[in-house]
């Protein structure tokens, strides 16, 4: 799989693309996304924001401010059918009057790293056979621990992602920049398979559909989406579980890798307590050895996706916290499943 880095944004061949932001009650954070998004340098997109069910007067604000801007359309979903999943149900009909076969996809509370995020996705469609760009998308920076796990956590995952996707073995992107065809989509029959599955949209249809021959990765500055994170744990917890709930749903060969890799972390840790418990002196010099390696192959990753971590953090806390919290959310789906989207 071949990583592109375009090396003259303005110059791009300007694929068509219908950038896609489905929101609920989401007035504040898209006062801040739509502009940023229709100031994008390129040259051929149209902005559709699909409108569900809000309150908050979105619809009216956004139809009345931009009526006499060509690239931007706006529709709104009334209610909700029985059985319907909210973000499913508002994706399916955004992709279903988008003007153009390229869908570009992102969440209302995200905002471009640069001006040429557009263009910086779309730089990878540089092949018939490519269907699939996978995007990075950081959560902001922000003072204190818990948005220091939040940002260690999200790099982790797109350490996942991204690598696995490289091996020729793509499971999942993040809605909050993600790249597809409509063609693909409708191959795919949507969301059909996992239409009553809360969450999925991203993960587990990627899971379907990509290849090693259709999927690219944009790992570059110019091309992420910055999202706002979590202020709270439990908040972001909950989102965590929604999240890893659909795992379940990965093909088994996904959740094979993926669990060893977890379990590596977790046999690592417990292998160190029991050389403690022999040898104090060897567990610590087996501990700093195993440390250091991994902070400099996640310092090198971070660096690569312009990301900056303290790193002596990283020596210990945050990969311990990460751990606890994923063997957490993992009893606690065991126990509670029902899961909620909102």
């Amino acid at each position: 799989m071949k990583i592109v880095d375009a090396k003259d944004l303005d110059n791009v061949p300007s694929v068509p693309v219908s950038v896609l932001v489905c929101a609920h009650n989401e007035l504040e954070n898209l006062k801040r996304l739509i502009p940023a998004i229709l100031g994008q340098r390129y040259k051929n997109f149209e902005l559709l924001l699909v409108d569900d069910r809000s309150t908050d007067g979105s619809f009216a604000y956004f139809k009345d401010k931009y009526q006499a801007e060509t690239r931007f359309r706006i529709i709104r979903i009334e209610e909700k059918k029985a059985n319907e999943n909210f973000k499913k149900n508002a994706l399916t009909k955004a992709i279903e009057v988008s003007e153009f076969d390229t869908l570009l996809i992102t969440d209302a509370d995200c905002i471009p790293s640069s001006e040429y995020w557009i263009a910086e996705m779309a730089s990878f469609l540089n092949s018939s056979k490519i269907e699939i760009v996978l995007g990075y998308s950081p959560y902001e920076y922000r003072s204190g621990f818990l948005n220091m796990l939040i940002r260690y956590e999200t790099l982790m995952t797109a350490v996942h992602y991204f690598s696995f996707a490289l091996s020729g073995f793509p499971y999942m992107g993040v809605g909050r920049n993600l790249m597809y065809k409509k063609s693909l989509f409708k191959k795919n029959q949507g969301f059909k398979t996992h239409i009553n599955i809360t969450g999925g949209d991203d993960d587990l249809f990627i899971g379907e559909v990509g290849k090693s021959t259709n999927t690219a990765c944009c790992m570059h500055k110019n091309g992420q989406m910055i999202s706002i994170p979590k202020e709270n744990y439990f908040s972001w917890l909950r989102q965590k579980r929604r999240h890893l709930s659909v795992g379940v749903k990965y093909k088994w060969r996904h959740q094979a890798l993926l669990g060893l890799e977890i379990f590596s972390h977790v046999f690592f840790y417990v292998f160190a307590g029991i050389v403690f418990c022999q040898d104090y002196k060897a567990a610590f010099f087996f501990l700093m050895i195993r440390s250091l390696v991994f902070v400099v192959i996640f310092v090198l990753i971070a660096k690569k996706l312009g990301d900056n971590y303290k790193w002596w953090w990283l020596l210990f806390p945050l990969d311990v916290v990460y751990i606890f919290n994923y063997l957490l959310i993992t009893l606690s789906l065991v126990l509670y499943k029902k899961i909620k989207w909102s």
